[in-house]
């Protein structure tokens, strides 16, 4: 085990992929072993990948990207800004109402930040609002993509845990909703204190006029959760069902998705999703490693020794988590931190549906913490701003996110009702 975790600590040291670090790790155990074949590690690897619920992923990554360059974006973004634009904050809240629209839609926090910060980055600042304001609301509302479902994270962790992911989406649903409404009473209070201007209020002809064009998108999340609910289909056929909608929306409605620009959505789709599976199935022999040599058990005899209340724990796990998530992604501190924490959860008596939301809430705020926020950088990109600026600004929004995940964290309920009430869990 010394050897184990000196090489996977020593990898990432030296810059070396995660990948690489995971397998590389398991590697150096199964030499220094002797009795364990390599061939039982290429057995692992091939037998994690070989999971059902595995295809959801590249099939919502697609289904996001369909949706995206179909031309969804516009509409919402109007939608939302004719609805919610005449209040106090409105732009920031129709930024915020967008962001929790297309988040049920991609699933990714960089995707939601980029394509919504693209339009209402440079529509704040041409109302009024300060540009690194507007910039860092978007950073953080982009957050919802990987906690309203579908949520890539979830179905990671699913996998990982052997927790339901259908259970997992509803167990989503209020805390992404508890966290776009305390950001919306964030911006209200901003723009109070600094007498943003408003939109004009729109009539209802007009609000109902954008819902119409906004309808094939608003029902995606509609579809997905409803087809899933009612038993129509699984999690990974509802992503199916997903891409198949996406395609003929995207062709048919809207009319900008074309069979030229079809490669390059499929090669990006390709790309991310490879990337993705690829750690998914270097972190199986690592899992396995983890589980055969009992270090959950004896994590949970140590932290027994400091403390035996679940409460302490969630706290010890958050700090944890939001430490390793400033360095590390959302998807390889996942599959690191799961097979450890997952079976120290159950012996504590913690749901695990309730575990799941709360580490993927605290890595998903690891994308807008500074200095190396994956979300930080798109949007930098976006808004053609200095990442030591964005730095600055992301800090009150993220105060109030991490006010969120505590409540998240000491509040189980807001996890387990859905899926206790709709699932029977």
């Amino acid at each position: 085990m010394i050897v184990f975790s000196i090489s996977f600590v020593g990898l990432l040291c030296i810059s070396a992929p995660i990948t690489v670090a995971l397998g590389g790790c398991a590697l150096a155990y199964a030499l220094i072993h002797g009795g364990m074949p390599i061939t039982t590690l290429i057995q692992t690897i091939f037998g994690g990948l070989a999971t059902f619920p595995l295809l959801a992923i590249p099939l919502f990554m697609l289904a996001g990207n369909l949706m995206n360059a179909g031309g969804i974006t516009p509409d919402l973004v109007r939608f939302a800004r004719l609805l919610l634009g005449h209040i106090n904050g409105g732009l920031g809240h129709a930024t915020i109402l967008a962001c929790a629209i297309f988040a049920a839609i991609s699933g990714s926090a960089v995707a939601t930040a980029v394509a919504i910060g693209l339009v209402m980055i440079p529509a704040m600042k041409k109302a009024g609002y300060e540009e690194d304001v507007g910039a860092a609301l978007v950073a953080t509302a982009g957050c919802l993509g990987p906690v309203i479902p579908p949520s890539i994270p979830f179905i990671i962790y699913g996998v990982t845990a052997n927790v339901s992911i259908a259970a997992l989406f509803l167990g989503g649903v209020l805390p992404g909703t508890l966290m776009a409404v305390s950001l919306m009473v964030y911006m209200a209070y901003v723009a109070k204190t600094r007498n943003y201007p408003r939109d004009p209020k729109a009539s209802f002809k007009e609000i109902m006029s954008a819902a119409w064009k906004a309808i094939p998108a608003l029902f995606m999340p509609i579809l997905i959760m409803g087809g899933i609910l009612s038993g129509m289909f699984t999690p990974t056929e509802a992503a199916g069902v997903t891409v198949l909608y996406s395609a003929l929306v995207g062709a048919f409605v809207y009319r900008k998705l074309t069979i030229k620009g079809l490669p390059k959505i499929l090669l990006s789709s390709g790309l991310e999703s490879g990337m993705v599976m690829l750690l998914i199935a270097m972190s199986e022999p690592f899992s396995w490693i983890v589980a055969v040599d009992q270090i959950p058990q004896m994590l949970v005899g140590y932290i027994s020794a400091l403390t035996t209340s679940p409460w302490m724990v969630l706290l010890l796990v958050n700090v944890f988590l939001i430490l390793l998530g400033i360095p590390m992604e959302t998807a390889p501190a996942l599959v690191i931190v799961t097979p450890v924490l997952a079976p120290i959860a159950v012996v504590l008596g913690i749901d695990p549906v309730h575990l799941g939301v709360v580490i993927c809430l605290n890595l998903v705020l690891g994308l807008v913490t500074p200095p190396v926020g994956a979300v930080l950088f798109a949007v930098c990109g976006t808004g053609n701003m200095s990442l030591e600026r964005l730095s600055k600004a992301i800090w009150p929004p993220f105060l109030v996110t991490l006010v969120v995940l505590a409540i998240v964290t000491y509040v189980p309920w807001l996890s387990t009702f859905l899926p206790r009430l709709l699932l029977g869990r």
